[in-house]
């Protein structure tokens, strides 16, 4: 069974995802959705856990399940769809702010502190991802899931396993902040750059330039995200 939060991002997901499709005349009212095995391809998620958010969508109305048949959009239902999905967009907003804050709070010290204990071979560990990362740029392969590995990398060569920990269980948190939807080729080749300033600052064991470009990384990267996410609410209220 899928937890409240995990719920809730897949409702926000699914419906941002049926606001896609409507905008761009793929499904309209009365369209029949994907179904459930393709949606739980599309989001990495299980099949229980769409069928789940599924049903909320369909307690608010927006949604219409025919034993046998199949999920539909609702007729006559793109205000109200609209609205909800509107509300879903401020409260990821308002959640990815959260994180960010958090991430500024704990990610500088963090690697302030890891380049006054990184060891060689974890110098070289960083340097390999960011090779990866620069091959998976050029040809267009997918790159978050390095930055989570980079990150990981730094908490761990602090050395403190309390920090490693709380990482680790923190995941699914930071995740959102680093999620492949809010990935942009503008990100992209920005977080390169910052990751190899806070690379330089670490193999340098230089504490501040490391706090610094890991803070600078940070409001860079946030500074993207929120300039993405804003326009596409602007385009959405045009709609």
């Amino acid at each position: 069974m899928p937890t409240s939060i995990q719920q809730k991002r897949i409702y926000e997901e699914i419906s941002m995802r049926l606001q896609t499709l409507v905008q761009s005349d793929n499904l309209k009212p009365g369209d029949r959705l994907p179904p459930e095995r393709q949606l739980a391809t599309m989001f990495g998620v299980s099949r229980n856990s769409v069928r789940e958010a599924i049903k909320s969508l369909e307690q608010q109305g927006l949604l219409i399940s025919r034993p046998g048949a199949g999920t539909y959009l609702a007729e006559d239902t793109q205000e109200n769809l609209t609205t909800a999905l509107g509300n879903a967009f401020a409260q990821a907003r308002h959640r990815l702010e959260d994180i960010f804050e958090l991430r500024l709070l704990l990610e500088p010290q963090i690697a302030h502190l890891a380049a006054q204990r990184i060891t060689q071979h974890e110098i070289e560990e960083l340097s390999g991802l960011m090779d990866i990362y620069e091959k998976n740029l050029h040809d267009g392969q997918p790159v978050f899931f390095l930055d989570q590995a980079f990150h990981d990398a730094i908490a761990a060569a602090t050395g403190n396993r309390s920090i490693t920990r709380l990482m680790e269980q923190m995941h699914d948190l930071l995740r959102e902040s680093r999620d492949e939807a809010l990935q942009s080729p503008t990100r992209s080749i920005r977080s390169l750059e910052d990751h190899q300033k806070i690379l330089s600052a670490l193999s340098s064991q230089d504490p501040e330039r490391a706090r610094e470009a890991m803070k600078g990384h940070l409001e860079h990267t946030r500074e993207i995200v929120f300039t993405s996410t804003d326009a596409t609410a602007k385009s959405r209220e045009r709609t």
